[in-house]
């Protein structure tokens, strides 16, 4: 962002996908397993009885672990949705600190009326609209209920002892809440259970992260991989209808980013749009469970060779657009640049990412000394830094300062002065 955003929440792009060890190579390892509520989970290190059950009204450290990464779970927390983390002590205890605001989870569909799970081609259960849905219309609000520590992934080299350690805390979530998180192992094209994901396949294939170092003087990294079994219901589109966010509180929140139409799916973008299209194509077929390459519009250009072309045309000048927007001493900004570059965001569909997109072109014609075209798009900027962040986002609020005194902001005439260029009648 141009104005000092702090995001909790990254999409990111992940590392190859894992399978399950199977039954037969758990019997061959030598490590300590037990049963809990009738399902067998495994560690390799404990060093005192593990108990069977854990307690459902308090944070809790089991003892399946892996060096230094052990199961903590809390049963009772969000309204008894539950919440189990594969990760180091320091980093349970910031969770534990936020457990009040996880108290106060929301954990709905806004509108379940508006929304109906559809089988979508090529892609899986999805969602898709009842009805038409207005832009900014919030559509859910989801608690977590599983963090992993990323370096979990490099340091446990044994894939192995990785799945057991996933396997475990999924097992000591409360039965409703472990039957949702299940549901992410279907793959398309196959039936239930058949041919399911890891674990740490669906981590990948829904691949949100948070820092929980955000806010602490630390060296070490504190980023978690997070997930909201609800979320996969809407599947993946490289120019998606809906936005999302993690808020402070962790909470996944999703709104409607343009008009959706009656019958339309509902989907979400998983990894970065702005990325080239083969790149893009190339995640969804690896990590999305799809046997062919993406499938959204984008990416196929509903078949038009010509259309693709001028799409992948249209976001490399986006790109280069924008590295120029965010140098402040650029000399190649113009206001018909600017002007180049919303008409490109529009032309492409790109409402979902329309927030920071707006804010550049607000601060660039504000540099200009063009003040009534910075106030409109600081105006813009607000009501998309809303759908994609939250009312009281950091970006929201700079903006809604911004569009207050455009003129009065360090940024009007900013390159204008720089270059040497007066004020009408001065």
């Amino acid at each position: 962002m141009a104005w000092g955003h702090v995001t909790l929440a990254r999409v990111l792009l992940l590392g190859l996908a894992t399978h399950f060890a199977s039954a037969a190579d758990s019997k061959k390892d030598g490590l300590a397993s037990e049963e809990i509520q009738h399902r067998t989970v495994y560690t390799g290190n404990a060093t005192e009885p593990v108990l069977s059950s854990p307690p459902t009204d308090k944070w809790w450290k089991s003892n399946i672990c892996q060096g230094s990464y052990c199961v903590y779970t809390n049963l009772r927390i969000a309204n008894r949705r539950g919440l189990v983390l594969v990760t180091k002590p320091d980093e349970y205890n910031k969770v534990e600190r936020i457990e009040a605001y996880l108290e106060r989870a929301d954990n709905k569909w806004e509108d379940g009326s508006l929304l109906a799970e559809t089988e979508i081609l090529e892609k899986g259960l999805g969602l898709t609209a009842k009805q038409s849905i207005r832009r900014g219309k919030p559509l859910s609000s989801w608690s977590p209920v599983l963090l992993v520590h990323k370096d979990l992934f490099e340091d446990v080299v044994k894939k192995k002892e990785r799945t057991r350690l996933l396997e475990a805390a999924i097992n000591y979530l409360p039965d409703d809440t472990r039957a949702a998180f299940n549901r992410q192992r279907n793959r398309p094209g196959h039936n239930s259970g058949e041919s399911p994901r890891s674990i740490e396949e669906i981590l990948y294939a829904h691949p949100f992260e948070v820092d929980l170092g955000a806010g602490y003087r630390q060296e070490h990294s504190s980023k978690h991989y997070i997930n909201y079994p609800e979320v996969a219901l809407f599947q993946h589109d490289c120019r998606p209808n809906v936005a999302f966010y993690i808020d402070q509180h962790l909470q996944h929140r999703t709104t409607v980013a343009r008009k959706v139409a009656e019958g339309e799916e509902l989907s979400i973008s998983y990894i970065d749009p702005f990325l080239p299209r083969k790149e893009r194509s190339d995640w969804v077929k690896r990590f999305r469970g799809s046997s062919k390459p993406c499938p959204c519009a984008a990416c196929t250009g509903n078949n038009k060779p010509s259309q693709l072309k001028k799409s992948d045309k249209n976001l490399a000048e986006i790109n280069s657009i924008k590295a120029e927007l965010k140098n402040h001493d650029s000399k190649k900004v113009t206001v018909s640049l600017i002007d180049r570059y919303v008409k490109l965001m529009q032309e492409e569909k790109l409402q979902a990412k329309y927030a920071e997109a707006w804010e550049l072109a607000a601060l660039n014609y504000n540099y200009l000394g063009e003040d009534k075209k910075a106030k409109k798009y600081a105006d813009l900027a607000v009501q998309a830094g809303i759908v994609e962040g939250g009312k009281d986002s950091n970006d929201v609020v700079a903006m809604r300062v911004f569009a207050s005194d455009v003129k009065g902001h360090y940024s009007y005439r900013y390159t204008l002065k720089r270059r040497g260029i007066k004020e009408p009648g001065n």
